[in-house]
């Protein structure tokens, strides 16, 4: 009986202690924010002009760890489904460290004039840097 008490104590102890999830609560935590890091994109916004609807708008945008602790990029979300952020580190970005984001816009069903954002959402303060695109999407052409 104690030998059973003692192997699920183990167990749930065990387990207990790999369970460390990283969320966007507690992701700071992890890096000494006495000197963070700091997004400084080379642009935040872009205006992608007037283009004919159902054209897939793709930018990168590159942006470089200006601070003294390591980035770490938490999520990354579109204003909308019909704006998306891409292929971004999954991994710390180093002070002096440059890197990337992909921004897809599907303008699919969006005639009109349009303000979209991406948020960044990392270990800075604030912890959420913006990128903003603009345009006009026109409706196709008919005869």
């Amino acid at each position: 009986m104690k030998t059973t008490i003692l192997i699920l104590f183990s167990s749930i102890l065990l387990f207990s202690c790999g369970n460390t999830e990283i969320t966007e609560d507690n992701f700071t935590d992890i890096i000494e924010m006495k000197n963070p890091p700091v997004i400084e994109l080379e642009e935040s916004e872009f205006d992608f002009g007037s283009v004919i609807e159902g054209t897939e708008i793709r930018r990168t945008f590159k942006f470089t760890n200006t601070g003294n602790g390591p980035l770490v990029i938490a999520d990354i979300n579109g204003s909308c489904g019909c704006t998306v952020a891409k292929n971004w580190p999954k991994r710390p970005v180093l002070s002096g460290e440059s890197a990337s984001v992909d921004v897809v816009f599907n303008t699919e069903g969006r005639v009109g004039d349009n303000v979209k954002f991406i948020t960044i959402t990392a270990n800075t303060q604030p912890a959420d840097t913006k990128i903003k695109l603009t345009g006009t999407v026109i409706g196709p052409e008919t005869n």
